[in-house]
């Protein structure tokens, strides 16, 4: 018997009577509805076990009875007071096309008479309703990819031979920790595998889910996981914002392998993420995007579906002759729309884009919508003007005629003067205690000890135009001047505490050009790295050997009794000798009487193959 099965004593009637006897169930709000726990589908409760029995069919038959007895029931009025009539599949449709918006595919027909076009069916009026709700959306939304022939980035982990590629086409994806900054594809990675696999999928995040939400989804998903077997793939967003302590949840769902978890975190997970999580985990690192990752490809799909928008709601407001020259010209067929739509953005404004984003694929989106809707706004206005993009209304027809709908559609262009004033100023992703924190100092002490100038003021710049505390750079730099700088020009350091110093007093921005004196002179500087290797063999020596006694002729002999005790006796008074004189004494405790530590930083030397090698 299997798990579903009941004694036949048990199960409720089925066939034509039971319907008869449970007809009032028919009409039950949508509340009464159950998942199947075998295909998914959305099934009265009260047929679940008839449903089961019948091997996941019979429910259909019963709402297509139950659609014709309530069809004359049903009223439509002329108008659409609230959502709840727009047809959701229309809004997110799943298709052969990569793309989830894909309202636009279609030609731009002229209506046949003035009558059709004034007064549109309710069918149309529940298409433009539909499409209204596709243009609320975000344009990044969207624009998301569905499928890994489309991601963009990452090639090493989802390009042909990647191993998360295999992975999602096997179906066989363990719980990863997907790091990467934001706006990467980590969220849209996460969806595609849930396209892909045939576990049920569960999105959450850690900014609207709590531990106790987590904890019931998990529940959820054992007792499906014991009734059919059936896995279940929880995506957790943000995962960083869960404590240590609260991510120990996580841990015998994810060690019996009830759920598998994929968590998304711009943080990094060595110091955000529980060790024992991690060491059930595979972490993957997302890379920012870049020009050879394919972020132009991005940009135009998306301007695409913006221009798109565009040119709908334009075309509502066309004449009959203009929309009769759409058809004839760009508006043939989707070959010719897109041809038409990629010209309207300048391959300026995309390089732009990619440059200014940063790598942050939904930032390059968002500031396109913006600049687009900015077009929009001119191009559906009724001032007949265009001086944004160099028309106005005195350039046509000597200023007797505005411009018509199609004109400024055909006169419109992204270009990138427009990018820039969308972004407004370049957007830098930093975070004073994340990682490119640390990354950015990393690289400026580096530069300077590698005696780079041009890095090391580069390194600079990007850490105060993004708003770091001037004062901790100041103090780096002391640092820097002991470390790499040392004994080679002992100058380095007055100045670096003086650029400290002036930081104080100033502030920024005008202590900028403080630091970068100081940079400028670290990294030009000769360098000896001696004083910072000897002290460290200092310490570890302090730590690891005796704690030897100090010599009794070099001790101090301040009373009566210490002297008795032949403290300081025999400790020559080295300024009693002659200027040069080598004194000799011994300063070291016994055991370490040949201990050397100045001058014993190891020295890289060229071997005969060519390459540098350690002593």
């Amino acid at each position: 018997m299997s798990s579903f099965s009941s004694p036949k004593a048990k199960r409720p009637a089925t066939g034509s009577n039971a319907l008869q006897r449970q007809g009032s169930s028919l009409t039950q709000p949508a509340s009464s509805l159950v998942p199947c726990p075998i295909c998914g589908k959305s099934i009265a409760e009260w047929f679940v076990n008839n449903h089961l029995d019948n091997e996941c069919t019979g429910m259909e038959s019963v709402a297509e009875s139950l659609s014709q007895q309530t069809s004359g029931k049903r009223k439509h009025g002329d108008t659409i007071d609230d959502f709840d009539d727009i047809d959701g599949s229309s809004v997110f449709q799943d298709n052969s096309d990569s793309y989830t918006d894909s309202s636009h595919r279609r030609s731009y027909v002229a209506p046949t008479t003035p009558t059709q076009f004034q007064q549109p069916s309710f069918q149309s009026r529940k298409d433009k309703a539909n499409a209204a709700v596709q243009r609320s959306m975000p344009l990044a939304e969207r624009a998301r990819p569905i499928s890994l022939d489309d991601y963009i980035g990452q090639k090493e982990l989802v390009g042909p031979g990647g191993i998360l590629r295999a992975l999602v086409l096997q179906d066989t994806v363990p719980s990863i920790i997907l790091w990467g900054p934001c706006g990467v594809g980590k969220t849209t990675l996460a969806r595609i595998i849930a396209h892909s696999t045939k576990a049920q999928f569960r999105e959450m995040g850690a900014t609207t889910h709590g531990v106790a939400d987590v904890r019931k989804a998990f529940d959820d998903a054992k007792t499906l996981f014991q009734m059919t077997r059936q896995r279940t793939i929880v995506f957790l967003d943000e995962i960083h914002r869960f404590t240590k302590a609260q991510q120990d949840i996580f841990l015998p769902f994810v060690e019996k392998g009830t759920i598998t978890l994929i968590g998304a975190t711009t943080e990094n997970p060595s110091f955000r993420v529980n060790s024992a999580l991690l060491s059930r985990c595979r972490v993957l690192t997302l890379d920012k995007l870049s020009l050879t990752d394919g972020m132009d490809r991005m940009i135009r799909r998306a301007a695409r579906i913006k221009w798109r928008d565009i040119l709908d709601m334009a075309c509502a407001q066309m004449t009959e002759t203009e929309l009769a020259t759409v058809n004839s010209t760009f508006g043939q067929n989707d070959q010719t729309i897109d041809e038409w739509v990629d010209a309207k953005t300048e391959p300026g404004a995309i390089k732009w884009l990619v440059d200014l984003s940063d790598g942050d694929g939904r930032s390059a989106i968002n500031t396109l919508e913006i600049g687009i809707q900015g077009l929009s706004t001119i191009i559906l206005s009724d001032d007949g003007g265009n001086d944004n993009n160099n028309h106005s209304q005195s350039e046509h027809e000597g200023g007797k005629q505005p411009l018509g709908v199609l004109e400024k559609l055909t006169a419109s262009k992204l270009t990138g003067d427009a990018v820039k004033t969308a972004f407004q100023k370049t957007h830098l992703q930093y975070d004073r205690q994340g990682d490119e924190h640390y990354n950015l100092i990393s690289a400026l002490h580096k530069s300077v000890r590698g005696g780079d100038g041009d890095a090391a003021l580069y390194w600079l710049g990007r850490m105060l135009v993004a708003g770091e505390e001037p004062l901790y750079i100041a103090r780096r730099l002391v640092r820097m001047a002991s470390e790499d700088i040392g004994m080679a020009d002992s100058a380095a350091l007055p100045l670096a505490v003086s650029t400290y110093q002036a930081c104080q007093l100033i502030g920024m921005p005008e202590c900028d050009v403080n630091l970068a004196h100081c940079v400028a002179y670290l990294a030009k500087a000769k360098k000896s790295v001696d004083v910072y290797y000897a002290y460290g063999q200092v310490k570890q020596t302090v730590s690891e050997e005796f704690a030897y006694p100090v010599p009794i002729h070099l001790r101090n002999a301040p009373t009566a009794l210490m002297k008795d005790l032949g403290y300081g006796d025999e400790y020559k008074y080295n300024p009693h000798y002659p200027e040069g004189t080598k004194v000799d004494q011994e300063y070291l405790p016994k055991g370490l009487k040949k201990r050397k530590f100045l001058g014993e930083a190891p020295v890289m030397t060229l071997g005969k193959d060519g390459e540098w090698h350690m002593p």
